[in-house]
């Protein structure tokens, strides 16, 4: 299991911090508060070593969320604010066998190499081994340790991300300005609550174990002076680690950066943190970005996104408290509109509106645009009830039992569907995506029937990210792009021109022939353009936006064949007309 894998179930149980217990919990930073600009000669000693940091971004602190960073000039969607080379990474246990330890690149036509001591941990050539083994030797008798023990299963990216950590401060020492770093980072293990004490407990014993190390006075070494020390080290890991993931967003391991750590949340975040894969040395990557999505002002903050933004306000909340310990109170969550479209339910009576979903604490709901009021609460609340149900089910056997995930997901979206579920509600939202997924996963030989039901799939999907999400968001640029390449993907059995009437066509989705190839260069064009906010200006989409450009330049070829054949077609017929009427 993944480090983010394991915070999203200990995240699935209730809540064990109410809204009372945590008044003295850190609010979020887009609350209105008290900005203490600092310059960087007045700052703390151990806030002057970010040395990533550019000079238009400037740390400064909150009186509602502590320390955080401001653009002290005005910033532009898709331009890249902060690059930073995360301080420790560990691949997730199932990719270590196809991804690139020290760089995280994937498995290429060369293959990977794997190391010949552990015969657990693959590079992607010499320069790779190489600028890892100061941090790999050791994780190679570790590795070698727990073989030798009898261990049937790796420990998991969080403890070997932990353990990287300690090696490297091992190697540099306490006072260097990278353990400065890591240690600044901020820890929230005095305002636990009992619930979370399993999690931190299993990674500090788990990771003394991995070090092998067989008494406490051991961890000196690492510069640590006692137990403390080290439960305050986990929790700084547990808050701060981010999700490090390929170009498609697809969760690889477990990654600390300071720098961007510094970056406060916002369910409307301003900002993204991606991996966009825009360097051709592989010893410069992973790299992350910090990329604007929108116009930033000078003097406004710098606001990234912690959590899934989909999902609605209660469920973003129970998250964020229980992971990082305050209270969100961002425009987002604040917001006194009448409907969230993550909340949604169809106007009963067909007008176009939207109504709130109902709740059990408050099954009145009306439409917002012609009030009429919506009657079969119950069937709604029922819907959501077994669609989150089926929901965290086919999650759980998305990979392990696909066909039977494939079956909840087939069942569930009608029934929620026919409740009203707008496709931006959840968990409507969530089941298309995860049914899209499913469906691509088995394209292999498609049919034109499983076809199509892939790119409606994709549709649905795409229209409900892009009421929730703003414009050029990773999440959506990347929904986007694969609604094209699946347009573009040769038809098995194209519908003959003239088979329905005019206006049957004319609505028919998805089109086909022409029409379809038309719509996948419109659909791609777009996505590009959206991919570069998302991943960049600089990058050009990073490494799906340059896929997304040799499609269309694919397309384009084939669009001028298939007009240059039309005409061609059409000046034969011209001529044989011509011959006939002599």
């Amino acid at each position: 299991m993944s480090f983010a894998e394991l915070k999203a179930a200990r995240q699935g149980k209730s809540s064990y911090v109410t809204q009372n217990s945590s008044q003295n919990s850190q609010s979020s930073s887009a609350a209105p508060s008290q900005v203490v600009q600092q310059s960087e000669e007045s700052l703390a000693p151990t806030e002057s070593i970010y040395k990533a940091i550019p000079d238009f971004l400037e740390i400064r602190s909150s009186s509602g969320s502590g320390r955080g960073l401001w653009a002290k000039k005005a910033c532009t969607p898709g331009q890249v604010l902060l690059v930073a080379k995360p301080h420790a990474a560990a691949l997730s246990s199932e990719h270590l066998d196809t991804h690139c330890a020290q760089c995280f690149g994937s498995e290429t036509d060369g293959g990977l190499k794997r190391c010949t001591q552990c015969q657990i941990v693959y590079y992607c050539g010499p320069t790779c081994q190489n600028l890892d083994w100061v941090i790999h030797k050791h994780e190679c008798a570790a590795l070698q340790r727990i073989a030798a023990s009898g261990e049937t299963s790796l420990p998991s990216d969080a403890i070997r991300c932990l353990a990287r950590i300690m090696w490297k401060r091992q190697k540099l020492g306490p006072t260097s300005s990278w353990t400065r770093e890591i240690d600044s980072l901020q820890s929230h293990n005095q305002d636990l609550k009992p619930a979370a004490y399993e999690l931190h407990t299993h990674l500090a014993i788990s990771l003394v174990r991995y070090l092998g190390l067989s008494s406490p006075s051991e961890i000196v070494s690492f510069g640590m002076v006692s137990g403390a020390d080290l439960a305050n080290f986990v929790s700084r890991f547990v808050t701060n680690t981010f999700t490090i993931s390929d170009p498609s967003l697809m969760s690889l391991g477990a990654s600390v950066s300071p720098p961007v750590a510094l970056i406060n949340h916002s369910c409307d975040p301003n900002a993204v943190v991606v991996f966009p894969r825009s360097r051709p040395d592989p010893a410069q990557e992973p790299l992350m970005q910090v990329i604007a999505l929108r116009e930033i002002r000078a003097d406004e903050e710098i606001l990234t996104a912690y959590i899934d933004t989909t999902l609605p306000r209660a469920q973003r909340q129970t998250t964020l408290l229980e992971t990082y310990l305050f209270l969100c109170i961002c425009p987002l969550c604040t917001s006194t509109d009448e409907v969230d479209p993550r909340e949604s339910v169809w106007c009963p009576k067909g007008c176009g509106g939207m109504c709130p979903t109902p709740t059990e604490e408050n099954s009145f709901s009306r439409c917002a645009k012609c009030k009429a009021v919506l009657q079969k609460t119950d069937e709604v609340l029922d819907a959501q009830r077994i669609g989150q149900q089926a929901l965290d089910k086919a999650t759980t056997l998305q990979l392990s039992d696909p066909e039977k995930a494939h079956q909840l997901t087939s069942n569930l979206i009608p029934i929620l569907t026919s409740a009203g579920l707008t496709p931006s509600s959840h968990p409507l939202l969530a089941l298309t995506r995860l049914h899209q997924a499913l469906l691509i996963s088995a394209l292999r030989s498609p049919t034109q029937e499983t076809l199509d039901e892939t790119i409606v799939t994709a549709s649905k999907a795409f229209s409900g990210l892009c009421a929730v999400l703003r414009y050029g968001h990773p999440v959506r640029g990347l929904a986007r792009a694969e609604l094209g390449k699946l347009l573009a993907v040769d038809e098995p059995s194209p519908r003959q021109p003239g088979s329905g009437s005019a206006a049957e066509e004319a609505l028919r989705f998805p089109p086909s022939g022409v029409k379809r190839l038309r719509l996948a260069l419109d659909t791609l064009l777009q996505a590009r353009a959206e991919l570069g906010v998302g991943f960049g200006v600089p990058n050009e989409g990073g490494q799906v936006g340059r896929s997304v450009r040799e499609d269309i330049v694919k397309l384009e070829r084939e669009l001028g064949a298939w007009k240059k054949g039309v005409s061609e077609v059409m000046e034969d017929a011209r001529l044989a007309a011509k011959s006939s009427s002599k």
